[in-house]
């Protein structure tokens, strides 16, 4: 076995422990991002417009639900949604029907409401950063 001993100046020592409080911000951070797309009816990872109802059920939602946007009808799915720390990565939280509105279904087309959003990238990787080289440690 090697060990190795860094000495000068400028180094500056890492929190191994980084990955658990990144994780919890991250959530936080890519929830409150996701929610801003939800409004302009658009794919949060990549800006994309949400495809357009058929117009059998655009003209039963108006008829029902006047003048809400495409994916928000009760407003339990995305009011539920939450992103949770899970092993390594981040789960989606959700209604059930959540992930066939994401990934769609061969009767229903996909319209993704959730994603790592590229605007978010930079806050994502300062975050990280800021934890690694934090000095706190568990």
């Amino acid at each position: 076995m090697l060990d190795f001993q860094i000495k000068g100046r400028g180094f500056q020592p890492v929190n191994e422990r980084w990955w658990p409080d990144t994780q919890k911000q991250w959530a936080t951070k890519l929830l409150q991002a996701n929610k801003k797309f939800w409004p302009q009816e658009r794919d949060p990872q990549t800006g994309r417009p949400w495809k357009a109802l058929s117009p059998k059920y655009e003209a039963w939602k108006d008829q029902h639900k006047p003048g809400s946007p495409i994916l928000r009808y009760t407003g339990r799915m995305q009011d539920s949604a939450k992103i949770v720390p899970k092993g390594n990565g981040l789960e989606v939280l959700t209604t059930r029907y959540g992930k066939y509105q994401q990934f769609g279904t061969s009767r229903l087309v996909a319209r993704p409401w959730m994603g790592v959003p590229d605007t978010s990238m930079k806050e994502l990787t300062a975050l990280a950063w800021k934890n690694i080289f934090s000095s706190k440690s568990k």
